[in-house]
């Protein structure tokens, strides 16, 4: 099964017709199933959960000036448009993609309770007020590239370890511009690794760093074959934000997946997971 569980409407609008053109390309693309999973900034009812990351003297001026764009969405639109989208036929899955924000766990179970999700993604895009990933002249120039590595990945096992999510993803983001750690990276692979087995949660396999500076998958194939060893399930992405770029990279995801010894991808229905042969 070729599966693309990754993608954002936000470039665009919620509409039939614009998510229609994620769909068409997705059958060009020879995808089984697709999965739309929308950053939850986007909406109104995640403000109090990152609303605070635009305020305050440590907030970053850019940062500040792209959220204040957010929030603006109303998740019940969302989820109603994807319904839509399936009641035409359309083998689409409800998902979203929420930024783990430490402290706000309770508001994230609360808002994951409220809608009848396929399933959730789990990211960490932020270290304190830093989105390291907004760009390399944000932030990165006054960190510490070590320092910077093990702060996402401490945040990244966090996030994991809540079990609030499906499957984590682009699990080694923190490498998008092509900073590289001098220090040993594989005690995080471990507990990562371990942390995804024991909350028995996914690892997402996401072919957007094709697409990046970096120019490479995420995650490092280190990374994914631990989590194969552990007996972690893997989901499948393309992090497409145009429709364009839907299943682009997916022939390398998988390639990398069976190259570290999966056969099989998770598909999920009302956060109900199933195991599907990797096509």
């Amino acid at each position: 099964m070729k599966v693309d569980y990754h993608m954002h409407l936000e470039m665009g609008s919620l509409t039939l017709d614009y998510l229609e053109e994620f769909w068409q390309q997705a059958q060009r693309q020879g995808l089984d199933e697709i999965g739309i999973s929308e950053h939850g900034h986007n909406f109104r009812q995640y403000e109090g959960i990152m609303g605070h990351l635009r305020t305050g003297q440590d907030a970053y001026p850019k940062i500040i000036r792209w959220l204040s764009k957010k929030f603006s969405l109303d998740l019940d639109d969302y989820v109603a448009l994807i319904q839509a989208g399936k009641d035409r036929g359309w083998v689409l899955k409800l998902g979203l993609e929420m930024d783990y924000i430490p402290g706000k766990e309770a508001e994230i179970a609360a808002l994951i309770e409220a809608y009848p999700w396929d399933y959730v993604l789990g990211s960490v895009h932020f270290m304190g007020k830093w989105g390291f990933d907004f760009s390399p002249e944000v932030g990165w120039p006054d960190k510490d590239t070590n320092s910077a590595y093990e702060a996402y990945f401490t945040a990244l096992l966090g996030a994991t370890k809540t079990g609030l999510f499906d499957s984590i993803t682009h699990p080694d983001l923190i490498k998008i511009f092509g900073h590289q750690a001098t220090i040993p990276l594989e005690p995080y692979y471990d507990a990562m690794a371990e942390a995804l087995a024991r909350t028995d949660t996914c690892v997402e396999i996401n072919a957007a760093g094709l697409r990046k500076p970096v120019g490479i998958i995420y995650p490092h194939p280190d990374f994914l074959r631990k989590c194969q060893e552990k007996g972690v399930p893997i989901t499948l992405a393309c992090d497409a934000h145009y429709p364009n770029d839907v299943g682009n990279g997916i022939d390398q995801a998988i390639k990398l997946a069976r190259s570290v010894g999966y056969s099989e991808v998770a598909t999920f229905s009302r956060r109900q997971r199933t195991l599907q042969p990797i096509g």
